[in-house]
């Protein structure tokens, strides 16, 4: 028999006697391949001793938020025992007592310790463990207590599931989304139409890069000299007002940065040569956060600014502090009273909307839209008397440079009293004009994310430690593993050969979409661009991989004038539906991901326009990032693509090869499927070595077959275990 120990948070825990502790071991399991399984134990009891009740804080009454242990520290010895049980290493054997004595001890040569240590135990969370047999690490993760047994009044036993490390990943993300992920300040830079224009035509700043995506227009190409229209993007000279506008782009983010981003937020590591590997280092994702425009025309894209006060006109009363920008009605009694701020703004160089907000306390509580010079009063905004501050801060419409001054802002009471009177004695320039990556991450949680991209290649989450992570492609994990020979383990008395499961239909699905060439695309054809689907005329389930983002389907511009084919090849947001203006209205959707790829990407015979910041002049563009479902423009025989199936590819107008159904999924389903495929159910003995060390990419020889393992339950207690075998077909 083996010594199983299992550990939370740092504290072993007492076991019943005849406990037999099962693990269940499975990577990808046939009978649900398009999950990505870990180690995970089944549920099992352990005492409800008076040491365990402590390290569960007393779970079965909700009136106990504290416990604690009291550790016992001997000569050479092992701790964490109550003073009823205590166990005590002597010359290297192990001697057992039942109650703490200091003669006992003194008589075996050992000394006593005694400290007390309060437990924090919070039954809502899972909480940090490890197991260990025979003292030897085996597994570490997480524990969950599902519940406590009584009899009578008095608890009888825990019920509590070990969960390994893939799912502490998954507790470790929780709800986050990507926007609340550190990403270096390297990064941000300034909204300018040179940022944008350097981060088109160059990969100076990648791994952030503007593709040719639009949120909001549907351009076209057209070499007419006399088509000036604004959405044509065809360069025609310095001096004209049409293309690309720079406030039209958006940023992309490459998913190599998402993953390092994601590790410094949590201080987890993701290895495997894949990830530094074509075509991973290629995938991006879209920051199309919201519906149109990046900063153009979106009421709360644009941060607010403290407006700095230099001037008073000194009232009697007056509340205003210049050195804290702050209004505060400080000695005042009573319940407070309704006030007035008017703010006489003068603007220069700027022509959108812009806002004025009154902040009391750090919360927007009243905000005024403006345009141009002139009074912009606020009315009714309640104060409590002598407990709350006001600030007046300013912000643009549009994420761009703005100048201004406030003339004079007076705050006034509705007895017409006036308590502040200030003003700014020079210009001010609006000085957030910043792209901050953060702000513009989609709309997408941090596992959405991580499940996107290992479903995509069908990819294993391996923990290698506590806080380090493999992810690999299945092929490639499996390519990795070494034959090992189970023939005098398994126990061939009785074995069970079985059909494996099959599916009566498969399907790889992106989300549905309403672009308006994906939405088309689907109408036409049946299925979502990207996605394939299969059926067999077996009976079974239906098997699922849907991915949470879109496909994107772009498209290669065609000349209107000259009817020839561009080397354009662009992405349009909009749906088929058309405002009141006859524009096509923008598209949000789910969150995009594509491969961008900088090499040689020659734009020269049909150049772009990109209209620089002033709206009158304009800069040739004769390369730019390449954007596509597919990571190479010279070929499709060169690229990889992440549709599933043989969509043609909008650039090459042929299929790519090199897919992700191809790549990651083919070898796995069609094995399948395979007529001289098995699946073996068959017990074994294993030694502890063999236990601990069991690693399901290593292929089982037995009989002088090949085998991986496509689950073992394991009896950790007695060493027997259980595989289900699929034979190398």
């Amino acid at each position: 028999m083996n010594k199983v120990d299992i550990y939370i948070n740092g504290f072993r825990l007492d076991l019943f006697d005849d406990e037999e502790i099962t693990i269940n071991l499975s990577v990808q399991n046939v009978q649900d391949i398009s999950k990505v399984f870990t180690d995970f134990t089944q549920t099992f009891t352990v005492p409800a001793s008076a040491w365990n009740n402590a390290i569960f804080q007393h779970y079965y009454r909700s009136d106990i938020d504290t416990s604690t242990l009291t550790k016992k520290t001997f000569l050479n010895g092992e701790s964490l025992f109550l003073d009823y049980k205590f166990r005590v290493l002597k010359d290297g054997g192990r001697v057992e007592a039942g109650g703490c004595c200091a003669d006992a001890l003194d008589a075996l040569g050992g000394s006593l310790t005694s400290t007390t240590t309060s437990v924090t135990f919070d039954g809502r969370l899972r909480q940090a463990a490890r197991i260990e047999i025979n003292s030897l690490p085996f597994r570490t993760g997480v524990v969950e207590v599902e519940n406590v047994q009584l009899k009578g009044t008095e608890p009888y036993a825990y019920s509590i599931t070990f969960y390994g490390d893939v799912v502490t990943l998954a507790d470790l993300f929780g709800e986050d989304y990507l926007y609340d992920l550190d990403f270096p300040a390297e990064y941000n830079h300034a909204y300018t139409d040179n940022a944008v224009f350097e981060r088109l035509t160059t990969d100076t700043y990648a791994p952030v890069f503007y593709p040719m995506m639009s949120p909001v227009d549907n351009w076209y190409y057209n070499s007419d000299s006399g088509a000036k229209d604004d959405p044509n993007l065809h360069f025609k000279g310095a001096n004209e007002d049409h293309g690309i506008h720079y406030y039209e782009l958006k940023p992309a983010l490459k998913a190599t940065a998402v993953l390092g981003a994601i590790q410094d937020t949590y201080g987890i590591t993701f290895t495997g040569s894949f990830l530094s590997a074509t075509p991973f280092v290629d995938l991006a994702i879209w920051l199309h956060r919201r519906e149109g425009y990046m900063y153009q025309n979106q009421p709360a894209a644009t941060a607010w600014e403290l407006i700095n006060f230099t001037n008073t006109a000194s009232p009697t009363p007056d509340y205003f502090n210049l050195a804290t920008e702050t209004w505060s009605p400080v000695g005042l009694s009573g319940t407070g009273d309704i006030y007035d701020v008017a703010v006489n703004v003068t603007i220069t160089g700027y022509t959108d909307d812009y806002f004025i907000g009154v902040f009391r306390n750090g919360v927007l509580i009243s905000e005024a839209t403006a345009n141009g010079t002139g009074v912009t009063t606020l009315f009714d905004v309640p104060v409590t008397n002598n407990v709350e501050s006001l600030q007046v801060k300013i912000r643009p419409s549009t994420n761009i440079a703005m100048t201004y001054r406030v003339t004079q802002m007076t705050i006034t009471n509705s007895a017409a009293v006036v308590s502040a009177n200030v003003s700014m004695a020079a210009n001010a320039s609006y000085a957030l004009a910043q792209v901050i990556i953060t702000d513009l991450m989609p709309e997408m949680k941090v596992k959405d994310f991580l499940a996107a991209v290992v479903k995509m290649y069908n990819m294993v989450i391996i923990p290698t430690t506590s806080t380090s992570y493999l992810l690999q492609p299945l092929d490639d994990w499996y390519a990795a593993g070494a034959d090992q020979n189970f023939q005098t383990y398994f126990d061939i008395t009785e074995y069970v050969v079985n059909r494996p499961a099959l599916y009566r239909e498969i399907q790889f699905l992106y989300q549905d979409t309403d672009q308006i060439l994906g939405h088309a695309y689907k109408r036409i054809y049946g299925n979502g661009y990207g996605d394939l689907r299969a059926f067999f005329s077996f009976d079974g389930d239906e098997f699922n991989v849907e991915l949470p983002v879109e496909c994107p389907l772009f498209e290669r511009l065609t000349d209107l004038h000259t009817g020839a084919l561009t080397n354009v090849l662009v992405y349009k947001s909009i749906t088929s539906d058309a405002n009141e203006d006859g524009k096509f209205n923008p598209y949000l959707g789910a969150p995009i991901l594509f491969y961008g790829y900088f090499e040689n990407y020659d734009l020269n015979a049909n150049s772009v326009a990109f209209v620089n910041s002033d709206g009158v002049t304009s800069r040739e563009v004769t390369t730019a990032w390449y954007a596509n479902t597919s990571n190479r423009y010279t070929s499709a025989g060169a690229s990889d693509s992440i549709v599933f199936g043989s969509d043609i590819d909008p650039y090459h107008l042929e299929s790519v090869n090199s897919n992700l159904y191809n790549d990651y999924w083919s070898d796995y389903i069609t094995d399948l499927y395979d007529k001289s495929r098995r699946l073996i159910q068959i017990d074994a003995v294993l030694p502890v070595g063999k236990i601990i060390k069991m690693d399901l990419k290593n292929a089982i020889i037995w009989n002088n077959q090949k085998y991986i393992v496509n689950s073992a339950q394991v009896n950790m207690t007695t060493g027997k275990a259980t595989f289900e075998l699929l034979n190398v077909v």
